[in-house]
């Protein structure tokens, strides 16, 4: 005797209803907030089977579970149909689980053994590699179907920690790399001062760019470093500005004196005569005097002639025959 057979004798003694007259007149059942005339189960069936063929477990756990509040829904009323439908699915449900958990294992192996050599590289200071596997674990992760809460989560477990060491080494070095900035801006702007001090303003103002340079690569989140540190660096440009300016300004001024005295010089050249023009005169003076028996205004006016022109041969001449004429 099977189990219909068993339900319909013991109901009818009962004098209840069985279920193959249910399923003659069937009642009205609630599912979800709508009122359900009759119950049409193979819609559901239909997308459980599909959505197995195609390993989307997490798609077919949907129907499944409208199916089971179907069932829930009957109460103990007997439905042979769906009863059979559920162990069938119960069934392909177990050999698609056991299939893709294996799945599961590898994944959750191959994560594993990612995240471990992506430390390892951590340790040694390599941080693009250990990058790009998080990327690589975050893809493999999220194939793992969602019906695989308690492993999914072991997994996603580990991932978060190895994010968080990530995060930790490249905020740790970033904090390192802020702080020697900061250093090496102080040891110029003490250099700068010093430099300022001493005289030596252009080792001062070559400081005072370095300086500069640095200054710009602190990153956004250090602003109170970056503050104090740019107060002292407005210290030093405003030292530095002045003196630029008074240097230019000194500049110009040796510019304009150098200036004037060139013109100076050229004013005096057109209006006083040549040194060899004054030497000719003064031999033709000599000349002069000397035909006039004047030997003595001659020889004066000769004289100066030679110490204007010392190599002038002429008036050497000249200087001999005046003396002989003396």
């Amino acid at each position: 005797m099977d189990i219909d057979e068993f339900l319909d004798r013991e109901l009818s003694a009962l004098d209840l209803q069985t279920g193959k007259a249910e399923k003659q007149q069937p009642e009205p059942m609630q599912y979800g907030p709508q009122a359900l005339a009759e119950t049409d189960i193979s819609p559901l069936v239909e997308n459980i089977g599909s959505s197995l063929k195609r390993g989307n477990l997490d798609e077919a756990e949907q129907s499944y579970v409208q199916l089971w509040s179907l069932l829930l829904q009957q109460k103990l009323k007997w439905d042979k149909e769906l009863h059979d439908q559920l162990l069938v699915l119960g069934r392909q449900f177990s050999a698609s689980l056991e299939q893709a958990y294996t799945g599961v294992k590898s994944a959750a192996q191959q994560i594993t053994e990612k995240i471990s050599k992506a430390r390892s590289l951590l340790k040694e200071g390599k941080k693009e590699v250990p990058f790009k596997t998080y990327n690589e674990i975050q893809e493999i992760n999220s194939l793992i179907p969602n019906v695989f809460f308690e492993q999914k989560r072991v997994v996603q477990s580990q991932i978060n920690d190895f994010y968080k060491e990530l995060v930790n080494t490249t905020d740790n070095e970033l904090i390192r790399r802020v702080s020697n900035l900061i250093q090496e801006m102080y040891s110029f702007l003490d250099r700068t001062n010093n430099s300022i001090r001493s005289g030596n303003m252009l080792d001062a103002i070559a400081c005072y760019h370095r300086c500069v340079e640095l200054y710009v690569q602190i990153p956004e989140g250090f602003l109170r470093y970056k503050n104090a540190i740019g107060l002292r660096i407005l210290d030093v440009y405003k030292n530095l500005s002045i003196y630029t300016e008074i240097s230019n300004l000194q500049k110009q001024l040796q510019q304009n004196i150098s200036l004037q005295k060139n013109e100076e010089k050229r004013v005096l050249a057109r209006e006083m005569p040549s040194g060899p023009d004054t030497a000719k005169a003064k031999k033709e003076n000599a000349i002069r005097n000397m035909e006039q028996g004047l030997y003595a205004a001659a020889s004066k006016d000769i004289q100066d002639a030679i110490n204007l022109e010392p190599k002038d041969a002429e008036a050497k001449v000249i200087h001999a025959r005046i003396k002989t004429l003396m």
